[in-house]
């Protein structure tokens, strides 16, 4: 057995070979590291690439799970971490150079963190960048504009993280023993089981923030009227319903701002299927719930959108 690492990092992935071998890659250096990629029933050759990585990067490991979806795939991962701190990456996601060192810092500073996110760029499947991170996060964005290092949350963090979508799983680190104490994510949940457990994990502890743009992630289209559209919908619903009440106890606000929330990520859902029409009534929706300078840009169809190499 080796010794023990600093930093456990979950990888699950579903057929997606096309982007793994970057994902890991992105992870950078350091024997300090395990990376755990967890197939989840792939049929495109996942298995057979973990094998020959494993074979020549000792900090890989590989598991397996037979399709049970990412939350069963991620809280694997996690039961085999034997690190005091997890980093999660989706398989089709990349953490730019400095990320890990930068949030282990910050752990480091503050060990009473229960766990911390970055901030991070957005990318549709053909390589255009997309609003988003931060950026799209007006109220978030107001607050903390001024912030240029690492920062802790304050105490109505559970309400900024349920009004706006602030934390990309790709982006969050977390201490090992409180994951596990709260039993990782809810594998109940079809979809939002992140969001779910970034909620609970804010009712639990202090929660740090790098406001950089330290992760790329993928956004793939999905139409708001398709399963699997009206799937997150169920389950982004669900889990409103579940922490409104304490959300809005901390800020009177967050509910409002919840349900604009949902509208504007079904529109970007929507546009990126090319449901042009059904998008601009979604961002015409979002912006008769809570009019602001923000929401007026997205409604005029100004979102960037610009083409950019994903590295």
């Amino acid at each position: 057995m080796t010794a023990q690492p600093k930093l456990s990092v979950v990888i699950p992935a579903r057929n997606a070979l096309r982007w793994l071998p970057g994902a890991i890659a992105s992870v950078g250096g350091g024997a300090a590291i395990e990376i755990i990629v967890v197939d989840d029933g792939s049929s495109d050759g996942t298995a057979d690439y973990l094998r020959s990585i494993a074979a020549s990067d000792r900090r890989v490991r590989a598991l397996s799970t037979p399709g049970l979806g990412p939350a069963a795939a991620r809280n694997a991962g996690l039961s085999a971490a034997r690190a005091p701190l997890v980093a999660f990456l989706d398989a089709d996601d990349r953490w730019r150079r400095g990320k890990l060192a930068q949030q282990m810092e910050l752990h480091r500073l503050h060990p009473e963190i229960g766990f911390s996110f970055t901030d991070h760029r957005r990318f549709a499947e053909d390589g255009t960048e997309l609003s988003g991170g931060f950026a799209r996060c007006t109220g978030f964005a107001a607050r903390h504009t001024m912030r240029q290092e690492g920062f802790l949350l304050d105490r109505d963090a559970q309400a900024q993280i349920y009004a706006e979508p602030l934390v990309a799983t790709s982006t969050v680190m977390a201490r090992t023993a409180l994951l596990r104490a709260v039993g990782g994510f809810n594998e109940q949940l079809a979809r939002a089981e992140d969001w779910d457990l970034w909620l609970h994990l804010a009712a639990c502890g202090p929660v740090g923030c790098i406001p950089r743009r330290l992760t790329d992630r993928l956004v793939r289209a999905v139409a708001p009227e398709s399963e699997e559209g009206l799937t997150r919908r169920s389950a982004r619903r669900r889990v409103a319903d579940a922490y409104a009440p304490a959300a809005t106890a901390l800020d009177p606000e967050a509910a409002r701002l919840c349900r604009t929330t949902q509208l504007a990520l079904e529109a970007d859902g929507a546009e990126l299927a090319g449901r042009h029409a059904r998008a601009a009534l979604l961002r015409l929706s979002a912006f008769a719930a809570a009019p602001s300078r923000a929401a007026a840009w997205d409604l005029l169809g100004r979102r960037a959108a610009q083409p950019v190499t994903q590295p």
